[in-house]
């Protein structure tokens, strides 16, 4: 892979091209995850109500009917609906890995085997996240398109 940076005063805005002699899951990796840093999500906290970048999101999780973001050390309400997020962002790297939550894969640092066909995702940050068995079929299928 060969990176070029240029800096341009004349440019408004950055400019990313991808050069390629073939399509294949790494592009499309790379495409999704730049897509990351242009999403926001509109959410609350004690101090008002912020924009969070999804790329800094870990995990979502939905309780009391109030789905919960959670980045690195913080966490944030937000009126979306879990299912409503999951829409807006299944292209963006998360997978929803039980009824209440959506798993930013770009944050997963590694899986652990647990009885009852569950599975437990370690998160860069430490955080746990129990996987449903029902929704492997998610993981693998997420892990397979990165092959």
């Amino acid at each position: 892979m060969i990176f070029k940076l240029e800096q341009d005063a004349a440019q408004n805005d950055i400019e990313i091209v991808i050069k390629y002699p073939a399509e294949n899951k790494n592009i499309d990796d790379i495409v999704s995850f730049l897509k990351t840093f242009d999403t926001q999500i509109e959410c609350y906290s004690r101090n008002g109500i912020k924009k969070v970048n999804v790329s800094d999101i870990y995990y979502i999780e939905s309780k009391d009917k109030l789905a919960v973001v959670f980045c690195e050390n913080e966490s944030y309400q937000t009126n979306f609906r879990l299912y409503q997020i999951n829409q807006k962002l299944k292209d963006k790297g998360f997978v929803q890995v039980s009824k209440y939550c959506i798993l930013n894969i770009n944050k997963l640092d590694k899986f652990k085997p647990l009885l009852n066909s569950r599975m437990e995702a370690v998160l860069t940050n430490g955080a746990r996240i129990y996987i449903n068995r029902n929704y492997l079929a998610n993981i693998k299928r997420k892990f397979q398109n990165d092959e």
